[in-house]
């Protein structure tokens, strides 16, 4: 299994590739790839795909 380029963790079934103005070399897991977000895009992150407590 692919380790993690930041913390050398297992990538698990999915891997994050980071985005191009990052500098760093692929793969990344789910919490560094989170982690980079954060500090590259501050802000409130809010995910638009969940579905509502209606649905």
């Amino acid at each position: 299994m692919a380790k993690c380029t930041e913390c050398n963790q297992d990538v698990g079934e999915t891997p994050y590739n980071p985005m191009e103005g990052w500098n760093m070399k692929a793969p990344l897991c789910g919490k560094c790839y989170s982690s980079k977000l954060e500090d590259h895009y501050p802000g409130k992150h809010i995910r638009v795909n969940r579905l509502t407590e209606n649905d």
